[in-house]
């Protein structure tokens, strides 16, 4: 019979690996609140811990540098991005409907919580390459939600006069670039008429491009060739 394992040990009611996560989860909770207040440049090591109620030291022990708590805020972000997108476009019935409930929902996502837009929009670009990437990451999963979500409502069988690929990559970046502006204050525009002008975007494009005749080929991006 082999050795009994230990129970962890427990202080005030909870263990070591307890208290390490509830930790993480407050340097989180400060990375998104001081990135997205002050701003990454002015955040440091120290005011992230005092934000976090924990001692610098504890910092390290979840996240190797600022920027590793940044990317990771931003992973959550995205993450949450893209349930609520999923969530919301797979009950359309239309492209415009899908485009809509997808638009609303992921702008908003994004903009009900102001520190969430400056931390995504603004901190993180420039930073690192590997924000970068996951930036890129994001946007090419955006568009690969939302070309399957249209080649399903339109049909696998008709032939496609524009790439999928290309032509939904195209139509997120665009709604980045505005998101953009809009956080910065360069686009004036309301959440609704923002939303209903990236519908009617959306929707003519996906008349476009989809053919009357039968499909000859697939987009080898969306088939898996």
């Amino acid at each position: 019979m082999g050795p009994v394992a230990e129970a962890p040990r427990r202080y005030r009611g909870i263990t070591a690996s307890e208290r390490r996560a509830q930790r993480r989860e407050r340097l989180l909770e400060a990375g998104l609140e001081l990135f997205g207040t002050e701003g990454y440049a002015s955040t440091s090591i120290r005011s992230l811990s005092a934000a976090a109620s924990t001692n610098s030291r504890y910092f390290y022990e979840s996240f190797s540098s600022r920027e590793d708590l940044l990317y990771h805020v931003c992973d959550r972000i995205f993450y949450e991005l893209v349930l609520a997108v999923t969530e919301a476009t797979t009950k359309a019935d239309t492209i415009e409907e899908q485009a809509r409930a997808g638009l609303r929902v992921g702008w908003t996502t994004v903009t009900d919580d102001p520190r969430k837009a400056r931390v995504v929009a603004v901190e993180a670009l420039g930073v690192s390459d590997r924000l970068d990437r996951l930036g890129r990451d994001i946007r090419h999963t955006l568009a690969d939600i939302t070309a399957r979500n249209a080649l399903t409502i339109a049909g696998h069988g008709r032939r496609l006069n524009l790439d999928p690929v290309l032509t939904a990559r195209s139509l997120i970046g665009g709604v980045v670039e505005v998101l953009v502006d809009w956080i910065n204050g360069d686009v004036d525009s309301s959440v609704d008429e923002v939303v209903e002008h990236f519908t009617r975007l959306f929707s003519a494009v996906g008349a476009a491009a989809v053919a009357e005749e039968p499909a000859t080929r697939l987009s080898p991006s969306l088939t898996g060739r």
